[in-house]
């Protein structure tokens, strides 16, 4: 039986992406309570994993009292330091503070992407429900910052679209309802969707390649390797728009008077 007929007789419908372990017991023990629970939740098991393999790693890391850090602590202080740097490029000193949210925010986006890769397993990310949740976690904490740095009027204020004058004051309904919209909806699905639709393309790939592998008795499988190379690629890079993107956004929600010239500056660049 091939990998679409398997998938057919589990669901009804081809889902075109590689059978992961919870799909395979849940077709060995199609009875099992307990296993369709996980199958149902399935993309919820994976994304705790990526959770304990980050928290494994860099807990780990950050125990070695080390002078000199070797190993998995000099590997780990290698990704803060960049991920540091780039955030700090774009907000400028005051970046630091974000460094923990964005910095695991993008750890966790690529780990995810790259989880499907690996046989048996599968990305979270290749569903909506998890790319979506993980861009309204980022709006709350973007509008979170904003509120934070700005203060409660002025953010309003800011939403506002900053009015002044008659004019200004008469359009404001107008620009709250656009703003928000943009804050509140367009953002978070632009987030979401983008991810979203690039990570479940690459396992239709994966899926697309190892089909032929199969039909042909192993002779596309350079293709099927060359499949891979694309897909980390693409995976790394969702990640980085993913991080940059989120980046930008507390660039902009965050005070643009001439204390904040520098991180502005560094967000148009960054947008550039």
């Amino acid at each position: 039986m091939s990998i679409a007929e398997q998938s057919v007789a589990q669901t009804g419908h081809v889902t075109e992406e590689l059978p992961n372990f919870i799909t395979l017991l849940n077709q060995w023990f199609p009875h099992s309570g307990l296993v369709h629970f996980f199958h149902y939740w399935e993309n919820i098991v994976f994304s705790f994993l990526v959770l304990g393999l980050i928290a494994h790693r860099f807990i780990g890391a950050a125990r070695q009292k080390s002078f000199l850090p070797k190993g998995r602590q000099n590997r780990c202080e290698m990704v803060v330091e960049g991920i540091t740097g780039f955030v700090t490029g774009i907000l400028g000193p005051k970046g630091i503070e974000h460094v923990p949210f964005l910095g695991t925010l993008f750890i966790y986006i690529l780990i995810e992407n790259f989880l499907g890769m690996i046989p048996f397993m599968k990305s979270p990310t290749s569903a909506w429900s998890t790319t979506i949740a993980l861009a309204l976690i980022t709006t709350v904490y973007v509008q979170w910052v904003g509120i934070k740095e700005q203060g409660f009027f002025h953010y309003v204020k800011h939403m506002a679209g900053n009015p002044q004058g008659l004019l200004g004051l008469a359009l404001v309904p107008i620009m709250l309802v656009i703003n928000l919209s943009i804050e509140y909806l367009a953002v978070p699905l632009s987030l979401s969707l983008r991810l979203f639709a690039n990570v479940s393309s690459e396992d239709k790939l994966l899926y697309k390649f190892a089909e032929l592998t199969g039909m042909y008795w192993g002779a596309p499988f350079p293709f099927q390797i060359f499949a891979n190379v694309l897909v980390m690629i693409f995976s790394l890079v969702q990640a980085f728009v993913f991080l940059l993107l989120a980046t930008v956004y507390i660039s902009l929600i965050m005070p643009h008077d001439e204390e904040h010239s520098d991180p502005q500056c560094g967000a148009s660049s960054a947008a550039h």
